[in-house]
Parts: structure tokens; sequence; C-alpha cells
């Protein structure tokens, strides 16, 4: 495939998940603030620094930064402009289906409408529509190399947010617990599987190493391993990308460690997954990208 093709199919993906988990954290950030009892306003503000916004920011700061301003690097509105040119690039190889979805997308959020319409309900109409690309792309595309880039960027992304999100959980209200949990899409999946154990030690082990959950890191790391096994067919022993190293050592080092060593020095765990996401991404785009440019978090 080519790498023009490649990259710009892998960030669809990343930049599709990032509108989503963003409009999903805001969500649930203005749910918080709207009933501070509890610290709930506060907690839920320890979120959004964790994706890039300034921990002293307020409400309207936060709605403008994370939501609207197309300047800022970790928006709504930025992240589904540039999927939009992204999609551009690949237009050869996307279905009409999924171009056309996309563009409505972005034109949802690119004339201001986020800044003039009710909040709660621009960030549904952004979520319907993410919801909305990823279950046409599935489905109307053919699960080629094509795909395989889109599921990769997807599931990168996700880990990405995730273990942001999980290095700032706080310890032990279990009424907070579930916000961490609604940020990160995870929380009716983790009621149905824990029931009523709300404690920081399930919530952490439920986001970070549940297999049937398509929102934990390990269920991820497993997919995003699937998808550069096809990539790099005919081989029968090692790895042709540095990034299948990576990503297979981070899952087995989650798999396999200790329920009590999960918790210990946690944000620092987190911190090293996060950076193995940015490693993962430099030597995809090293290895099929011919080193393109690549955005992370942090720019923000």
């Amino acid at each position: 495939m080519l790498s023009r093709l490649a990259e710009s199919m892998f960030w669809i993906g990343r930049y599709l998940e990032r509108a989503e988990d963003v409009a999903r954290l805001l969500r649930v950030h203005l749910e918080a603030t709207a009933d501070e009892t509890g610290g709930r306003g506060a907690d839920s503000a320890a979120l959004l620094a964790s994706i890039g916004a300034p921990p002293e920011t307020g409400h309207p700061d936060a709605w403008r930064m994370l939501g609207h301003d197309a300047a800022s690097p970790v928006s709504i509105v930025s992240a589904l402009t540039n999927c939009r040119a992204a999609a551009r690039r690949a237009r050869e190889v996307l279905s009409l289906e999924t171009w056309e979805e996309i563009n409505r997308a972005w034109r949802a959020v690119a004339q201001g409408q986020l800044r003039s319409t009710y909040q709660q309900l621009a960030l549904r109409t952004v979520l319907d529509h993410c919801y909305a690309v990823t279950g046409i792309v599935d489905s109307t595309m053919s699960h080629d190399e094509g795909w395989d880039f889109h599921c990769l960027g997807r599931m990168i992304e996700r880990i990405d947010v995730t273990s942001r999100m999980v290095s700032v959980a706080p310890v032990d209200d279990g009424e907070v617990q579930i916000i961490t949990l609604r940020a990160c899409g995870a929380d009716h999946a983790f009621l149905i599987s824990r029931g009523g154990d709300r404690s920081r030690g399930a919530a952490v082990d439920f986001l970070l190493r549940d297999r049937l959950c398509p929102r934990s890191v390990v269920h991820c790391l497993a997919e995003a391993e699937d998808c550069l096994a096809r990539l790099d067919t005919g081989r029968r022993t090692g790895f042709q990308s540095d990034a299948q190293r990576l990503l297979g050592r981070a899952r087995a080092e989650f798999e396999y460690r200790s329920d009590q060593a999960l918790l210990e020095g946690l944000g620092e765990q987190m911190s090293r997954l996060s950076q193995t996401c940015h490693r993962a991404t430099d030597a995809l785009s090293a290895h099929y990208f011919q080193g393109a440019d690549v955005a992370y978090w942090h720019e923000g």
C-alpha cells in the first residue's frame, strides 16, 4: 500500500478517536461541574488536565480549548478538521459513505456550531457522527491493509487517552471512579461485569486488563498487534516493525503483572505506556509512512 494512503488511514483513525474521546470527556466534565458535591468537578478537571488543558482551566476555558477553538491542537474542531484533511488524501481507498460521513462530521463543527449550540447537544452530535463513521468504515470497506491502518490508529490513540485518564484517577471514591470509567466509555461494561465493586483496584484492573472490554488497554494492545501481524505477512520468525515489539511487550507486562503490582507506581506506569504509544507511532512512521510528521497529545 502506498505510504501516503497508509499514513492517511492511520491518522483518520487517530483523529476520529481523538474527537470522540474529547467529546465524551467534555460531557462528563459538564455533568460533574453542574453538581460540585463530593469534589466531582475537581476530579473531572484533573481528567481534562491529563489531555492538555491547564490545571486551572475553568469551565468556559475548557469548552473553548477542548471544544470549538480551531487553534487548539487538542480541540474537537482541530481533530475533525485534521481527520477530514487525511480523508481527502485517501479518497481513492475510502468508501463514498465513509467520506460523506466524515465530511458531515466536519461540517457540523467547522462553522462555529459548537459555540452556538447547547453544549450537551453539540457533544451528542459529535459523538453520533464519530460512531457513524466507525460503523460505516467497518461495514462498507474491505478489511484489507487500509482498514488495518485505520484500526491501528484508533487503538493506539485509545490506549494513549486511557493511560492518561487512569494516571489521574482518584484513590478511594467509588462514585468518582465511575467518572473516570464514563470518560473512557467503559462505565456500562464495568458495572455489568464487576457489579457493586467500585473500588480503585477494580476500576484500574478493568480499564487496563479486561480482555473483553473494547476500551481496555490490553484489548486495544491485542487488536493493534493483530493489525500489525496482518500487515507483516510472510515472516516465520521475528518482527518486521519495532512497533510490534513495543506493543507486544506492553501487553505482556500488563497481562502478567500481579494485582498488587498493577497499582504500585500507577502514574509512572501510565506515563511509560503513553510514551510507548509515541514510540510505536514513530516506528510506524519510519517503517510505513516514510518518516512523516506525527501529532501527539503533548502538543497542547
